[in-house]
């Protein structure tokens, strides 16, 4: 009898446990002229969104619920084609909205911290909106120079709404608990504006929700320290890289925070296959990191992820601008050994290609163009062929009288594919007499311009 009544005792708290887990997050919605769809709930996280559930919306009514706890932090819903709105998470809540403007008509009830945050939320949207639109149509006068429009009056009005948003923001925080998640997350948006203050010193890096922000938050400020203390000194590196290194190091190095920061420095550096072109000079802030803290793959990374990474590090780190090149000894078209370094000139034109490579032909074509300019400027060319068409190269050379230096590896026993990362064709360097790489991956069309810019 006694093991029976556990038994039944056990069952009930375990059910008990159940229904507590099963209600772990619980969010209604209701968005007026929906059509019949899925929607989905993501969370912000660094420099990603995280999908975490999705759920049918029928006649304008959704809900989200599941099983585990979610993380503090700001989520947002969104269509498959396109973000409504932001919403700080608690479970219970219920969000009710419209298609016409979903973020500005959301009413939150459920929880007073996230009503708190949905009305900032319009104010700070607002101002982002306004803003955006003045320093759009500013830049559109610089473009039309010459005509009669008042630049300092639309400089003014973006003053005037900056200061707006910091006193907006310096409100906020005050009115939150000190050190709770939204006084954070104020306090982040406020220095990511804020010209002058020590960036840095507004972010606790002990809270990890606080990578659950909005772009406008943690991940704006993060953008912003780089801008102006990494990206602003590519003419000098040695600041670049210690100004890196000095927010590597506010972060714990099992934090999440050591995940984002060291990741996101290394990918914004890494000028391989990226969306946006960072000045090339940066790759060294990117190598040197890695260096440092990629030699054994962190606990963050997967394997497929690591070697990808380790790949692009291995054909850069030899070729970043300021380093001395390797040197190049292949055959001509005469079999004739040719080295690199034995060209004596004051500037060395080292050009990768392809003779079936369209854009190869287009960017060697340019230089051939400019070749009588580029030799009284005391530059010459070496020109390696990274094909294995060896007697279709011959051929070519002869036809477009490429008189300048000109070598193959039809043996394949150079190592210039991982020293000058040819991973792509053409790729084009510019060293000088020492044989120190001072350019790389310019435009070709532009390279006397870009000779007379070293020059300078």
């Amino acid at each position: 009898m006694r093991k029976t009544i556990i038994r039944i005792l056990l069952t009930i708290i375990t059910l008990q446990a159940f229904t507590v887990s099963a209600r772990a997050y619980s969010i209604k919605l209701e968005i007026q002229g929906l059509p019949d769809q899925y929607v989905y709930l993501y969370q912000y996280h660094g420099l990603q969104s995280l999908t975490i559930d999705s759920t049918k919306c029928k006649n304008g009514t959704a809900k989200f619920s599941g099983t585990t706890t979610l993380p503090q932090g700001i989520y947002y819903i969104r269509t498959k084609e396109k973000k409504l709105f932001d919403f700080l998470f608690a479970d219970g809540l219920n969000l009710s909205t419209d298609c016409e403007e979903p973020a500005y008509h959301l009413n939150v009830s459920g929880n007073e911290a996230s009503k708190s945050f949905n009305e900032a939320q319009k104010t700070i949207l607002r101002y982002w909106s306004q803003r955006n639109e003045r320093t759009e149509l500013l830049s559109a006068i610089n473009l039309w120079k010459g005509h009669n429009v008042d630049t300092l009056k639309v400089q003014n009005e973006i003053d005037s709404l900056d200061k707006f948003y910091l006193d907006f923001l310096q409100r906020e925080c005050k009115k939150q608990k000190k050190n709770d998640f939204l006084s954070g997350l104020y306090k982040m948006a406020y220095a990511a504006q804020c010209p002058d203050c020590d960036q840095l010193s507004f972010i606790d890096f002990t809270n990890p929700d606080l990578l659950n922000t909005p772009e406008y938050s943690f991940r704006k400020l993060i953008e912003s320290y780089c801008w102006k203390n990494i990206s602003s000194f590519a003419d000098n590196i040695p600041t670049a890289i210690a100004n890196a290194e000095h927010l590597v190091q506010f972060t714990d190095p099992n934090s999440e925070f050591r995940k984002y920061i060291l990741n996101k420095l290394v990918l914004s550096y890494t000028t391989i296959n990226r969306g946006y072109h960072p000045d090339i000079r940066l790759e060294a802030v990117a190598c040197y990191l890695f260096d440092k803290y990629y030699k054994d793959k962190p606990w963050w990374m997967s394997d497929y992820d690591y070697t990808v990474m380790k790949w692009e590090y291995d054909i850069t780190k030899s070729n970043v601008i300021g380093m001395k090149g390797k040197d190049i000894v292949l055959p001509d078209q005469n079999e004739t050994e040719r080295s690199l370094y034995g060209l004596k000139s004051k500037y060395k034109i080292l050009v990768f290609w392809d003779s079936e490579c369209e854009v190869c032909i287009e960017k060697v074509g340019y230089i051939q163009a400019d070749y009588p300019t580029l030799k009284s400027m005391g530059a010459d060319v070496f020109a390696v062929y990274t094909e294995a068409e060896y007697d279709q190269w011959k051929e070519y050379i002869a036809d477009n009288e490429l008189n300048w230096i000109n070598v193959s590896d039809p043996e394949s026993v150079g190592t210039y594919d991982y020293d000058y990362g040819t991973y792509k064709s053409p790729r084009i360097y510019l060293l000088n007499e020492n044989n120190i790489i001072i350019d790389k991956d310019f435009d070709s069309a532009k390279i006397v311009e870009t000779i007379t810019k070293h020059e300078k």
